[in-house]
């Protein structure tokens, strides 16, 4: 199975729709029409460790969350949080985080069935008895960011395809990691999460800030 793996790849596709402002971005149906797990997010928090190697503490942000099917059929989950700033940084959650940072929040909270994104992809089965609590990690983001926005992707199975005015060329990678540039004339869009914050004060107070969440909506990403 193919799919966009690569930060440009996703950049390419956004600044090729950006140049065509006749477009405009479907967006989700009011009601599901498609399957759709729940995700209960907690706020995200900020944490500094001393990793080994390194001289000084280095500073991590989390979002720990439970998913629930409350579906009619059991569900595979593929959990995908990225990260934007409105510097115009891209992270995607566990992107180069140590095992280390997993393992003390994990000790931190006391919560032995906390999982890691890893260890969250799979089946997720009916019920509240069935429900699965994971956590996103990224490293600390640009210092000048005065916002940032979330995407959790893999919660819903509602899907729509939007045609190109002009074809573009992408990179995909596969399961095995192999590298290929293709041409699209059209593209398909997922149901996402998508959370707003602002996040103010000086880049040297950031262990102590917490952001404030302005938005929480579905979107077609």
């Amino acid at each position: 199975m193919k799919y966009l793996a690569t930060v440009t790849a996703v950049a390419f596709v956004v600044v090729a729709l950006g140049a065509y402002p006749v477009i405009s971005a479907p967006k989700p149906a009011a009601v599901p029409i498609r399957w759709q797990l729940e995700i209960d997010a907690q706020p995200i928090e900020s944490i500094e460790l001393k990793l080994p190697g390194s001289r000084a503490p280095e500073l991590f942000w989390f979002i720990r969350y439970m998913v629930t099917n409350n579906t009619d059929r059991d569900v595979i989950f593929v959990p995908d949080f990225v990260l934007y700033t409105d510097t115009g940084q891209i992270i995607r959650a566990g992107q180069k985080v140590p095992t280390a940072a997993f393992k003390a929040i994990k000790s931190i909270y006391n919560e032995p069935l906390l999982k890691d994104m890893t260890d969250m992809t799979g089946k997720i089965l009916q019920g509240a008895d069935n429900a699965k609590e994971g956590v996103a990690i990224w490293r600390d983001f640009d210092p000048k960011a005065g916002g940032f926005d979330i995407f959790a992707g893999g919660l819903s199975g509602e899907t729509a395809e939007v045609k190109l005015p002009k074809p573009i060329k992408i990179v995909e990678t596969d399961a095995k990691g192999n590298r290929t540039t293709v041409t699209k004339d059209r593209i398909v869009l997922s149901k996402t999460l998508n959370l707003q914050y602002s996040i103010p004060g000086e880049a040297q107070a950031r262990s102590y800030i917490k952001p404030a969440l302005l938005k929480r909506q579905w979107v077609m990403r």
